[in-house]
């Protein structure tokens, strides 16, 4: 079973309704990290064009850990956090160059211990860790970087596995 059949399952078990905007929403996303103003130019080639049912199934989607918000470059993203095997929206990072907006993800299971065992923690229980890294390459080129993804984090998967 996906981890989409997976979190329609589980809706559906509590008796929640699993709309087609909602589940449009979670292909949308569906490795990507996508503004509002982005969902909702992809729900309108869908035929789906009220705004205010975005934000209505974006909070849902939220409410029910399928997405996370991420402040990314200054701007609103949102993730789909449905494969909790790789991708915990409780333990999350994104690495963002700030020149060609490349987001990756980041799961590294040794620097989340590292962070949730640093002595500053100690008697601190985290319950959401959630860092996003943002910069550009020390060798930056602004002609190259911006049309040949020349930064360095574009040539890393979108799912790195660190560790």
């Amino acid at each position: 079973m996906s981890a989409k059949q997976h979190v329609f399952e589980r809706l559906r078990d509590q008796n929640i309704r699993i709309t087609k905007q909602r589940k449009a929403i979670i292909d949308i996303l569906d490795g990507q990290h996508l503004t509002l103003n982005e969902i909702h130019l992809e729900l309108k080639k869908l035929g789906y064009t009220n705004l205010g049912t975005v934000y209505n199934n974006l909070d849902f989607l939220i409410e029910h850990n399928i997405v996370t918000q991420v402040f990314i470059n200054d701007r609103k993203h949102y993730d789909l956090t449905i494969d909790e095997a790789s991708h915990d929206p409780n333990n999350h990072i994104h690495m963002s160059c700030r020149i060609n907006n490349k987001i990756v993800e980041i799961n590294d299971a040794d620097l989340f211990d590292m962070i949730r065992n640093h002595e500053i923690f100690r008697d601190f229980n985290i319950q959401k860790l959630q860092i996003v890294v943002e910069g550009s390459c020390p060798s930056y080129d602004p002609g190259r970087c911006k049309t040949n993804s020349a930064c360095a984090i574009a040539h890393l998967p979108a799912e790195e596995e660190l560790g």
